[in-house]
Parts: C-alpha cells; sequence; structure tokens
C-alpha cells in the first residue's frame, strides 16, 4: 500500500535522528569527511585565476586542477561514501551497533552500495540529458535505494532500485518539494554563516590565518550538512517504509 509522506513528520523525524545519534554521526563525519577535505584544502592550493581572465581560460585552470589531482579527489569521495554508509549502519539498523561494528558491517556492503550508487547516477544523469526533468524525476525515484539497502539488508544493486522505486510512488512531488527546502535553506544558512563569520575573521586577525580559519568554518558546515543529508535521506526512508520497515529488514537479515 502506497503511503502518504508527511513532511512535517518527516523533518521531525530527521531531527530525532540527528539527536539520538549526534555523537556518533559527527565522530564518523569528522574522520572520514572533514579531516580529509580538510587536508585536501590546506595541502593541495586552488587554481589562481587573475582578474582579467576569460571564461575559456578559468575552465582551463579548473580542467588541469582536477585532471592534476583526479586521484586524491576520487580517495576524498570513496572515503565520503564509506562514511555516509557507515552512518546509515548506525541510524538504520535496529540492532544498535558501535561505530567500529557499523565500520565492518559497512565494509562488507561497500562494493555493492558504490555500484547501486554510480548506477543511479548514470541514470539520472542520463535523464537529464532529456531536457532535465526526467533527470530530476529518477533522481526522486531513486532517493532512498541507499537507505533500503542498508535497512533491509539486500545487497542486490537492482533490488535496492526497484524498492526506492515502489517506496516512492505517489510521492514523488512530495519528496521533491521536501528536498528543495530543505536544500534551499541549507544553502542560505551555510552562505550566510560562511559569509558573516568570514568577515570577522578577516577583521579580527591577519590574512593568513584568517584564510586557515575560514576554511576550517567551511569545512565543518560542509560536513554538517552531509550529515544531515544522511539523516534526511534515512527519514525519507522510515516515514515511507512505515513501521512494516522492521519486518522487511528482519525477513532479509
Amino acid at each position: 500500500m502506497t503511503r502518504k509522506l508527511d513532511l512535517s513528520a518527516c523533518w521531525n523525524d530527521v531531527m530525532h535522528l540527528f539527536r539520538a545519534n549526534r555523537d556518533l554521526l559527527l565522530g564518523v563525519a569528522g574522520v572520514f569527511i572533514l579531516l580529509p577535505g580538510l587536508a585536501f584544502a590546506f595541502f593541495v592550493p586552488p587554481p589562481v585565476t587573475a582578474p582579467e581572465a576569460t571564461l575559456e581560460t578559468i575552465y582551463q585552470g579548473m580542467q588541469q586542477f582536477y585532471t592534476s589531482n583526479i586521484v586524491w579527489i576520487v580517495l576524498i569521495g570513496l572515503a565520503s561514501g564509506f562514511a555516509s554508509v557507515v552512518m546509515l549502519v548506525l541510524i538504520l539498523d535496529r540492532s544498535q551497533p558501535s561505530v567500529s561494528e557499523a565500520m565492518r558491517r559497512g565494509l562488507s556492503i561497500l562494493l555493492p552500495y558504490y555500484a547501486m550508487g554510480i548506477l543511479s547516477g548514470v541514470m539520472v544523469f542520463l535523464g537529464s540529458l532529456a531536457f532535465v526533468l526526467p533527470g530530476i524525476y529518477l533522481f526522486i525515484k531513486l532517493a532512498v535505494a541507499g537507505p533500503a539497502m542498508v535497512a533491509e539488508r539486500n545487497y542486490n544493486v537492482l533490488a535496492a532500485l526497484r524498492r526506492s522505486w515502489a517506496l516512492t510512488k505517489g510521492n514523488s512531488g512530495r519528496i521533491l518539494l521536501f528536498l528543495v527546502v530543505v536544500a534551499v535553506t541549507a544553502f542560505f544558512v551555510y552562505l550566510t554563516t560562511v559569509t558573516i563569520v568570514g568577515l570577522v575573521i578577516r577583521l579580527a586577525v591577519e590574512e593568513s590565518l584568517a584564510t586557515t580559519l575560514t576554511t576550517l568554518v567551511d569545512s565543518v558546515l560542509s560536513m554538517f550538512i552531509t550529515v544531515l543529508m544522511v539523516c534526511i535521506y534515512a527519514a525519507l526512508y522510515r516515514q515511507l517504509a512505515g513501521p512494516a520497515a522492521d519486518e522487511v529488514a528482519e525477513t532479509f537479515s
């Protein structure tokens, strides 16, 4: 039976999941998201663009930057993906595992999880080539495949995608509205915080230290947003699957 997504209840569940697991989630995100991101920001300087540079020059500089650092960028992405899996295990596993237990389980399901992410990403990309809207629709329909795979312990990639498609039936508009509102709010909070804190820091300390502190603030905010998004997708899954989610998870365990 199709469940109608209650946006208010979903947001309340997001907050509940974050508060109940805050220390564990931030610990995992700090090690696998914050630290690699800071290391990359501090040791790999971004491309410097001259004020009179053309769009073509800027594009070439960015292309050269990503080409030169592709290995580190991929490794950071893999670490971030692993953190997301571990956080989903911590949130959705009814056995309430410790961080070490969640990491072991995360490692055991990492390959199918990444395969599912790549396949869904390719589908969304191909859909986006057809006037964008099909890509958005596919993104919404596959949004809870990751939480479904983790919670229901069904590590078949296609089964997880089909499960997400079934769970989101009749709720695509609500999910899109929810994600857009959250994304826009998070963007403005992030932008406002970075701008105001950055101005205060640059007025208070010398340039070199100000750059370091601004980078730190930016990285911490990005980490919090990543944790929030994991909680959002987990909450969407829980709301769409309903009380029967526990029974489904038990069936596949």
